[in-house]
């Protein structure tokens, strides 16, 4: 038997999940590995996922959970290479890795390096991906402006660090004095508390008047629509998620009237598949960046997988900082 989160309807994670004792997994088929998981890490989607509000709405019965470290402990016909092999990956719901194991395409999984620390491994995919391709495609580079919303978040850190790693000046919005001290140690120039202030008029200030290259917006909602105004000449805004609910529509006209580019990016369901050489890449550029110390993953807290449910509860409700990663198996407390 083997231990699985399971929820059996949509709702909140607290009251829609529960671990599920389960027969063992049957083996893995052609080009598939079995992984005995160590690590997962929790992110917002998992609530969508939880809630039957994520844009990929699998039916119940579900396991969440779309990042893993762990080790292949089987592997099917073509993917024998795998075996014994330390791995970070990104699942394919329904299927996701809170649970003992998980079976997953090999073509997913990513060698780590030796003695890789499987917590950081986990804090990894979501988070350092979705702030690597938003900084990418906004074309951040050297001696230009950011502004990062949830700075205190998992994409917020990870995006502050890695725009740092490029030269950029990071301004960072997060809600109240501990997380405001979180983005400054996390390399922001400019931390506003968006409960207490404007960030608008904040960001306006720092920069004369001109506003930022770049926006990354984890949030949505009306801080979504606030954001265009915090834009420079040529500006670009990432719509990342919409954490603070939905944006309202956005109008071309006033895009063209700001000579201003929106970019939309949902890493976790298009490029681990769409991009899978690419992906694997940055995430060399990731462990080496881990390796020389300019990527710290903030992992606050460490749940068991009994206690996974009521940590996706505390993110939902903004309760966190940083990132919570799952201790699974040989790896728990």
């Amino acid at each position: 038997m083997i231990r699985r989160l399971v929820a059996y309807t949509h709702g909140e994670p607290a009251d829609v999940l529960a671990v599920a004792d389960l027969p063992d997994d049957p083996p893995p088929g052609p080009g598939q590995v079995t992984v005995a998981v160590r690590a997962v890490g929790l992110n917002f989607l998992d609530v969508m996922l939880c809630r039957g509000t994520y844009p990929v709405r699998p039916d119940p019965p579900m396991t969440p959970g779309v990042e893993v470290a762990g080790r292949v402990v089987a592997a099917g016909p073509g993917a024998e290479h795998m075996s014994d092999v330390d791995i970070v990956a990104c699942p394919a719901l329904p299927h996701g890795a809170l649970g003992d194991t998980v079976t997953l395409d090999a073509a997913l999984a990513t060698p780590l390096p030796a003695g890789f620390d499987p917590v950081l491994a986990a804090a990894l995919p979501v988070t350092y991906q979705t702030a690597w391709w938003a900084l990418e495609r906004a074309g951040v580079g050297a001696g230009q402006t950011v502004l990062v919303h949830a700075g205190a978040g998992g994409v917020g850190i990870a995006a502050t660090q890695l725009a740092v790693t490029r030269g950029a000046t990071v301004f960072c919005t997060a809600g109240g004095p501990d997380k405001l001290a979180v983005c400054r140690d996390n390399g922001a120039a400019l931390a506003v508390d968006y409960r207490a202030e404007d960030f608008v008029a904040a960001v306006r200030d720092a920069t004369g008047g001109a506003g930022v290259d770049v926006v990354l917006d984890p949030v949505g909602g009306d801080v979504f629509t606030r954001s265009l105004s915090c834009l420079d000449f040529e500006g670009r805004i990432v719509a990342i998620g919409a954490a603070g609910g939905p944006p309202p529509p956005v109008d071309p006209m006033a895009l063209v009237a700001a000579n201003a580019t929106l970019v939309g990016l949902s890493w976790g369901s298009a490029y681990p598949w769409r991009r899978a050489e690419r992906v694997r890449e940055v995430y060399a550029e990731l462990f080496a960046l881990c390796a020389a110390g300019a990527v710290r993953p903030p992992v606050g807290r460490t749940p068991t997988l009994e206690q996974a449910p009521a940590a996706l509860s505390d993110l939902a409700a903004r309760r966190t900082t940083g990132k919570i990663v799952v201790r699974v198996g040989r790896e728990a407390p």
